[in-house]
């Protein structure tokens, strides 16, 4: 994410068209028309005026950093990132970050014929770049399924339910890891059986609701005997 914030201007520098820029204009513009009336993104862009901005880049800018500030996940937002992501990726610029216990784990799920599905706030699109350009390789063929906010919000314990429909499992075979105690919640009431609290450096701090989960500091610690 960082890096998309900061390539925003580089990428339009790049666009031959300016009905490009445009286009991602009006796609953000739609983005902060579907908040709320006083959302902190709407009161940011009201602040710098941007309706007076005669720059179609400066403006573009404005309503990323404004978004992005306030962790908005919007589609325009979201579109414009993924274009920003390939770029990098095409470029070698940039790399996807795993952390070190992630490929063992893929590789000791494969050896035991153990799915593994991608569902997360980023499109799928930018799933699919993030790990096939990943730090420690192309990491797509260890993946069954990806899932994104199309089968509906992470926090919204009907799209585990559409996602198990989905894969061909009945929600009590799957396994759902996550450091985000809200989308644990949702997991649990949709009736998912295993679901598992990931706990990383630099993470928030765990409340009770948290700690009601089994906790793994490792994902190593998924791996068991196959049996």
């Amino acid at each position: 994410f960082p890096f998309a914030r900061n390539n925003v201007t580089k990428y339009l520098e790049g666009l031959a068209e300016e009905s490009d820029k445009t286009t991602i204009a009006d796609a953000l513009v739609e983005d902060v028309k579907k908040l709320e009336e006083d959302h902190p993104s709407r009161k940011e862009l009201a602040e710098k005026k941007v309706e007076d901005m005669s720059s179609v880049e400066e403006k573009i800018v404005s309503h990323v950093h404004a978004l992005m500030n306030h962790d908005v996940k919007a589609t325009g937002l979201k579109g414009l990132q993924g274009k920003i992501w390939k770029a990098g990726y095409a470029s070698g610029e940039l790399k996807g970050h795993i952390y070190d216990d992630f490929k063992p784990l893929l590789e000791w799920c494969k050896a035991h014929d153990v799915k593994v599905c991608i569902y997360s706030s980023g499109s799928i699109g930018a799933q699919k770049l993030l790990f096939g350009h990943s730090d420690a390789g192309d990491l797509c063929d260890y993946f069954t399924s990806h899932y994104d906010t199309t089968s509906g919000g992470k926090k919204e314990s009907k799209s585990y339910e559409t996602i198990a429909k989905d894969i061909g499992l009945d929600v009590k075979e799957i396994c759902f890891v996550s450091d985000a105690e809200e989308e644990l919640v949702a997991a649990r009431e949709a009736g998912i059986g295993y679901v598992v609290m990931s706990v990383r450096a630099g993470n928030k701090p765990l409340t009770g609701v948290g700690r009601e989960f089994p906790i793994v500091y490792s994902l190593l610690q998924l791996c068991g005997s196959g049996k």
